[in-house]
């Protein structure tokens, strides 16, 4: 399959992002930082990871901007596995081939790359917008990642459409409650 294809349809959908979410073996024992090396060395450019502290409530937990030479996924302070969760889902949007402009004037970006002008973010990641379709990709092939590396239970069968904010609660409510989710309900 190839990202031209229609993988908007859930059972195509959830074929492509594990056909990608498998091409790259994961290192045993899991460690993100060396799927990341792995992954950039993959793909012929290296995959810098910057955690951003001083962001606006309103802005995306993560950000990915791909650079001339290199790419740069930013992400928030949070638990061990929603970083985990939050940066593989921007590695989501890196192995989709998506790209997005309504991150150009955001305070992530400004902060991952305090260097460079808003014009040049702008024209950086001035190709296409993010949409549902390619938020449930990101996140579908995220939730595989970490279902792989034994992070994470299987991702839910049925793939709802969320808007990016409420997409953003569920995942941070199912990073907090992921493990009771897999044991049950707690008996009394």
């Amino acid at each position: 399959m190839t990202p031209s294809d229609d993988h908007t349809q859930p059972g195509t959908m959830r074929a492509w992002c594990q056909e990608l979410a498998s091409a790259l073996p994961l290192p045993t024992p899991w460690d993100l930082r060396t799927f990341i090396d792995e992954l950039g060395r993959a793909r012929g450019r290296p995959i810098t990871l910057r955690q951003v502290s001083a962001v606006e409530s309103e802005s995306p937990c993560g950000a990915l901007i791909s650079l001339a030479d290199h790419d740069v996924i930013g992400y928030v302070p949070s638990t061990p596995l929603h970083e985990e969760h939050i940066i593989l889902h921007e590695v989501g949007h890196l192995v989709c081939g998506h790209s997005d402009t309504k991150l150009a004037d955001s305070p992530m970006v400004a902060a991952l790359v305090p260097d460079l002008s808003p014009e040049l973010i702008r024209s950086v990641l001035g190709r296409s917008a993010f949409d549902a379709v390619t938020e449930q990709q990101a996140e579908l092939v995220a939730s595989l990642y970490l279902y792989r590396a034994g992070r994470a239970p299987a991702p839910l069968r049925g793939v709802r459409k969320l808007d990016a904010r409420s997409g953003r609660t569920l995942r941070e409510i199912q990073a907090t409650f992921g493990s009771a989710r897999r044991r049950g309900p707690e008996k009394r």
